[in-house]
């Protein structure tokens, strides 16, 4: 799996899952448009990855 496709793939399972909206994302598109809007910063380095998913995970 691609670097991409994992930042991807975490960012859906964190995000998205408790999403009440999640249904209306229908593509990966519209999955980095909504997260954009919301302020989560799906490209962290990966330094601080863990710590930048669980904070943006508590709001």
């Amino acid at each position: 799996m691609h670097q991409h496709e994992t930042k991807t793939t975490q960012s859906l399972l964190h995000f998205c899952y408790t999403c009440e909206g999640a249904h209306s994302c229908e593509t990966e598109e519209a999955s980095h448009t909504c997260w954009s809007e919301k302020g989560f910063q799906v490209e962290a380095s990966d330094e601080n990855v863990t710590a930048e998913l669980f904070r943006q995970y508590a709001f």
